[in-house]
């Protein structure tokens, strides 16, 4: 009968390190889903500063930039 409930009791330190280890892999998987979300609003942010100085760059070469100086002036 003791080996049964020594068997119990180190299935039942196992269960408790498993749960503590869930625990910990859950919080780094957040940490994780919110370095990636952030990560993707930078590329995001990158994206538009190129497409907006590609823009510049099409516009300077059609000569719509002369047009802009002209009508700020």
């Amino acid at each position: 009968m003791d080996s049964s409930q020594e068997s119990i009791k180190k299935l039942e330190w196992r269960v408790d390190a498993h749960d503590d280890e869930i625990t910990t892999l859950k919080q780094t998987s957040s940490d994780l889903k919110q370095t990636l979300d952030s990560i993707i609003e930078l590329l995001r942010q990158i994206k538009w500063i190129a497409v907006g100085a590609g823009g510049v760059v099409f516009a300077d070469q059609i000569g719509l930039m002369g047009m802009l100086k002209l009508a700020a002036i």
